[in-house]
């Protein structure tokens, strides 16, 4: 009788011993895009480093639609919606404005890999400690592609003059604020809404979204050309995050985990993916007749001007922060563009 319950008890002891060390901790991550876009692969492919790197000892699962709308997602999280998720950070500008050193004109030289890994860099030198990223853990920053200008109704746009004369359409924050700052009426709202717009001819031109945006959302069949910038008049940036409530129940190696695997990780990893789709965009929009071309001297000097109340007014936005914001501003557009220039060089 002794033996058998020793036997028992041993046994017991040993499966108790397998399930704590096969215990997970389920992390629901929300991504608000739909199922078919790329992010999904990227971040399914980051989860799956994540179960790898921690043993088995994190799990990151999908929430089966987005718990809020964009503008809510990070509000959705801190509340418990879901554990994790991702964000457009004109959404953050008013508790974390350090996000927009990276938005702001002139940053982004057409490589997201490039830009988003030198936001992580100059955001963790300067504002990490400054922004207010409260009841949320900020795990990393990714950048998005370079927005564009274009037309819809084919009559030039090679001047300030030109834009003032359309019907315009621009995605809110930066882009709109460019548009503004040359006063022009706008249209502005989600990207989704884009095709509605063009195809109803509500607008002559549109500003501010991406090559994939434009294929995706519907907009190509309507679009005649569209203006490819050098350096980018405005991008758009992401903040990838997790609930504090969540950070304080994992062990500090397995926070150490997300850290290794988000942040300049990420940024990497997300960047190719966005630099790859917006290739892959770019030439089915030419395939379908779709014009991509340099715009004039004349346009790019009248949107130089046009965007140094923009720039100063992010400035102003970090003024508080105990930083020379202009010295940060050039320090991101030198690392971007030597970050452009090296991995051109290798690929």
């Amino acid at each position: 009788m002794i033996k058998k319950l020793l036997a028992t008890g041993l046994a017991l002891g040993t499966l108790a011993f397998a399930q704590t060390a096969t215990a997970q901790t389920i992390i629901a991550y929300n991504n608000f895009l739909p199922p078919t876009h790329f992010t999904w692969d990227v971040m399914k492919d980051w989860a799956a480093q994540v179960e790898e790197k921690s043993k088995g000892r994190l799990k990151v699962e999908f929430t089966a639609k987005s718990v809020a709308p964009p503008p809510k997602i990070l509000d959705a999280v801190r509340k418990g919606a879901a554990d994790a998720g991702f964000m457009a950070n004109v959404f953050a500008q008013k508790f974390a404005p350090g996000t927009g050193v990276s938005m702001v004109p002139w940053v982004h030289r057409n490589d997201s890999e490039a830009t988003g890994v030198a936001l992580w860099r100059v955001y963790n030198k300067y504002f990490m400690d400054k922004d207010k990223w409260k009841g949320v853990e900020l795990l990393g920053l990714f950048h998005f592609a370079a927005a564009n200008i274009c037309s819809v109704d084919g009559t030039p746009l090679d001047t300030v003059s030109d834009l003032k004369e359309k019907k315009m359409w621009a995605l809110p924050g930066t882009s709109a604020g460019l548009m503004k700052a040359l006063d022009i009426s706008v249209v502005s709202g989600p990207a989704v809404q884009i095709q509605e717009l063009v195809s109803r001819n509500v607008v002559d031109a549109y500003a501010g979204i991406t090559y994939d945006a434009i294929d995706k959302f519907g907009a190509g069949p309507y679009t005649k050309y569209c203006l490819n910038f050098e350096s980018a008049p405005t991008s758009t940036n992401f903040s990838h995050f997790i609930s504090s409530k969540m950070w304080k129940k994992l062990s500090e190696e397995d926070r150490q985990v997300l850290r290794d695997l988000s942040g300049e990780h990420l940024a990497g990893m997300m960047g190719r993916a966005i630099n790859a789709a917006q290739a892959e965009s770019r030439k089915k929009l030419e395939d379908a007749g779709v014009k991509i071309m340099a715009p004039s001297a004349e346009l790019v000097s009248g949107l130089e001007e046009a965007s140094k109340p923009v720039i100063a007014r992010w400035m102003k936005s970090v003024e508080g922060y105990g930083v020379d914001s202009a010295a940060v501003l050039e320090e991101v557009r030198a690392l971007s563009r030597e970050l452009t220039e090296k991995l051109a060089a290798a690929r």
